[in-house]
């Protein structure tokens, strides 16, 4: 699953609801070099790497939170070029099985 996002001083998602980039502070995160093994999302930035942990979880809150995810990259492309967006990227979540 995909969603689109930005990368500044923090990570945010787009909410195409409210037409907007925002914080999800649900969202667990962790420095790479804390981790045994990675096996999350990483987000470099400011010369740091943080990961996003337990990608289902995330999947659950942004869902709960309204934020579309997307089953292809370029699903999530589309929708971003549909509302004139610029500046965004995509972060993709690896899931077993999605329960909504």
């Amino acid at each position: 699953m995909w969603a689109v996002i930005k990368v500044d001083e923090t990570l945010k998602f787009y909410n195409f609801q409210t037409e907007q980039y925002e914080v999800v502070s649900d969202i667990k995160f962790a420095h790479a070099d804390e981790l045994e093994s990675i096996n999350g999302i990483s987000i470099s930035f400011g010369g740091f790497t943080k990961t996003v942990l337990d990608h289902e979880r995330s999947i659950k809150i942004l869902l709960k939170h309204g934020f579309p995810l997307f089953m292809k990259k370029t699903d999530a492309r589309e929708a971003a070029k549909a509302v004139n967006l610029t500046g965004y990227t995509y972060t993709q979540f690896e899931v077993s099985k999605i329960q909504l």
